[in-house]
């Protein structure tokens, strides 16, 4: 065991401490000081060992992990956070970089260990390139979401990239790290593309890019990389960042994990359960210093008025800090933010809603469904597959082998021989259980049963002639990017295309499908086919789900991205809408973004992705309310 008799600060002031190293942990002995046991207890692991139920000692342990000893170089007055203090490094480029992208290649080199939080379409992925040609060596790991990948391999086509890294998915990453080979070192550069996608600790691709960025660290130290990138410079929940941060440089954020980060940014009350106990309960994000500190409501709500404190009703206002805008600054040197309208000169994105009446048939069906549905996200559902124009069934398939008896056409059944005919309730003390040999239950003896795949019945709907009024309007673009929440939504999208004389690449779940059935291409093909190569493909429509395919594509040949149908994603939103909205846009067309109305759950959707609401958390009277109205709405 490693003994370090050593001095860490609390407050104003040094105090000694020693620090047993003990394998997994780190034993930590001082003289009480509140301050130094706040210190210690933010720590990650951190344990006060007086209550264990063997050998209780009066001292306190801390995970022996690379955050915690981050955090006790900065105690010891070492100042672990000096790279992040450095001036950048002066850099050149040969190709035509705007001024923010030098910025970003600068912070890469210079840091090593960061974060890009730059707005989608700011240039993010020729950066890395940049910076990975610059860091004379090859051996790079380029983690993304599928789409994404694509396109940056595209990017590095277009840029001719020098450096031609290993590309993964986040679930491929998963693989990787279960196997990775005792004694192979990790690479020596690693980028995280979207790194929103590892901003919860307990996540398995969280966990394993974690596992490859600590190995980037500990084989090559400050001459490795850990680059993320995220399109999201300023994420609705400001907790996104902790392990974000992790990552990149475990232990730069001062909490030791999640739920005392989220303690720190947040109002948090106790409420009582309905199940009895309690739950933690968040009031507010602490975000500006006009909060009242104990009960989150601003000061001039009028909640802590002299009268209701005067008759017990009310508190005395006591101002907040602002840690939320704290934590950027605290994510100074670690994290570079960047938002489009500062770096680039693009026009604003124009909105658009198309609203479609509904027929008295479909408003019949749609009352069925409210009335027969027993839970409100199961309505919600089925009625924005009413909304696309189709309804999903179960449809027979075949036969397949019966999966409760394997094909053998039999079961074993216990039974009490004392009433053999009897079904088993319970079983009385001391009676032993038979067995014999009964036809299988499933699928009465016959060894197979009836195998079903969910299909769709097609239903009417105007949003088919609006889409088909759209392409029409955009024969010569000759390019529209389309957006449905269903693969059943997708699959209507692409036929209304088709009968519109348009090809069609389709993204989804699914994976990437060409309807040129005779000429096949791989995915970076279609990309070039959608964005250079009109003068072969005139009439090409993106068919895809917004969260399959709306991250990280450039498909600015197109003017307008219609969404036919939204999901419940606020990110997926957000993101897909930017595919078109970049440089290399025709700034005289712009970017437009429009929206298909149809029945009320339509604009429901979009008003709460928009808010980033929960619509599991809908209830069958709010839903009820929302479809009040369902008629009123004309094309």
């Amino acid at each position: 065991m490693l003994i370090e008799h050593t001095k860490l600060i609390a407050g104003k002031f040094k105090y000694p401490v020693t620090l047993s190293y003990d394998g997994k942990r780190i034993w930590v002995e001082f003289k009480f000081n509140r301050t130094l046991l706040e210190e210690i207890k933010s720590m990650e692991g951190s344990k006060w060992h007086g209550y264990d139920d063997e050998n209780p000692r009066k001292i306190w342990s801390i995970s022996n992990s690379p955050r915690n000893i981050f955090q006790l170089s900065y105690l010891k007055g070492d100042n672990p956070y000096t790279v992040y203090d450095l001036p950048l490094v002066e850099y050149e480029s040969k190709r035509p970089l705007f001024d923010h992208q030098i910025e970003m290649v600068r912070h890469g080199l210079t840091r090593h260990y960061c974060i890009f939080a730059c707005e989608m379409g700011t240039g993010k992925t020729l950066a890395a390139i940049e910076i990975m040609e610059s860091s004379s060596f090859s051996d790079w790991i380029w983690v993304g979401p599928k789409s994404a990948l694509y396109s940056v391999q595209l990017e590095m086509v277009i840029w001719k990239s020098k450096v031609k890294p290993t590309f993964l998915t986040y679930e491929e990453l998963k693989k990787q790290i279960s196997n990775w080979p005792s004694g192979k070192k990790a690479p020596q550069g690693v980028i995280f593309d979207e790194s929103s996608r590892i901003k919860t600790p307990t996540a398995q691709r969280s966990q394993a890019s974690m596992g490859l960025a600590d190995g980037v660290r500990q084989d090559w130290g400050m001459k490795g990389f850990v680059i993320e990138m995220s399109g999201s410079p300023a994420p609705k929940a400001p907790t996104d960042w902790w392990h974000q941060c992790e990552v990149a440089c475990p232990g730069f954020l001062k909490e030791g994990n999640l739920s005392k980060f989220k303690y720190r940014l947040c109002l948090i009350k106790m409420k009582e359960s309905l199940a009895g106990g309690q739950y933690p309960e968040l009031i507010t994000w602490l975000d500006s210093e006009t909060k009242c500190a104990e009960c989150g409501q601003f000061e001039i709500v009028g909640k802590h008025s002299d009268f209701e404190i005067a008759n017990g009703t009310g508190h005395i206002y006591k101002k907040s800090v602002n840690e939320v805008r704290l934590l950027y600054q605290r994510m100074s040197g670690l994290v570079l933010v960047k938002f489009k309208k500062d770096c680039l000169d693009l026009p604003e994105k124009q909105y658009k809603l198309i609203y479609c009446k509904p027929s008295p048939s479909t408003l019949r069906v749609a009352e069925t469904i409210k009335q027969t549905a027993s839970r409100a996200i199961e309505a919600l559902t089925l009625l924005r597959e009413l909304s696309d124009g189709f309804q999903y069934e179960e449809q027979p398939a075949g036969k397949t082998t019966c999966p409760s008896c394997k094909g053998t056409g039999k079961a074993t059944e216990y039974f009490d021989p004392r009433e053999p005919n009897s079904p088993v309730v319970a079983v009385a003390e001391g009676v032993e259980l038979s067995e014999r040999e009964v036809e299988c239950p499933v699928c009465g003896g016959s060894k197979e049963i009836v195998r079903t795949v969910r299909g769709t019945i097609q239903v009417d709907t105007p949003k088919e002639q609006v889409l088909s009024d759209l392409l029409d309007e955009h024969e010569e673009v000759g390019r529209l990017v389309i957006y449905a929440g269903f693969q059943g939504s997708v699959d209507r999208c692409v036929q209304i295309c088709l009968r519109a004389g348009w090809k069609v690449i389709r993204a989804d779940g699914r994976g990437w499908w060409w309807s040129d059935l005779e000429n096949p291409k791989s995915p970076i093909d279609l990309l070039k086919t959608f964005q250079f190569e009109k003068d072969t493909e005139q009439k090409v429509a993106f068919v895809g789900e917004p969260g399959a395919a709306g991250m990280g594509l450039n498909l600015t040949a197109s003017p307008t991205v219609v969404y036919y149908s939204n999901d419940f994603n606020g990110e997926n939103r957000i993101q897909s809408e930017d595919r078109i909205h970049r440089p290399g846009m025709d700034l005289n067309r712009g970017a437009t973004v429009i929206d298909i109305i149809h029945l009320e759950t339509d604009r429901l959707v979009l008003e709460n992705i928009k808010k980033k609401r929960d619509l599991q958390n809908l209830s069958m009277g709010e839903l009820n309310e929302t479809m009040k109205h369902i008629g009123a709405r004309v094309q």
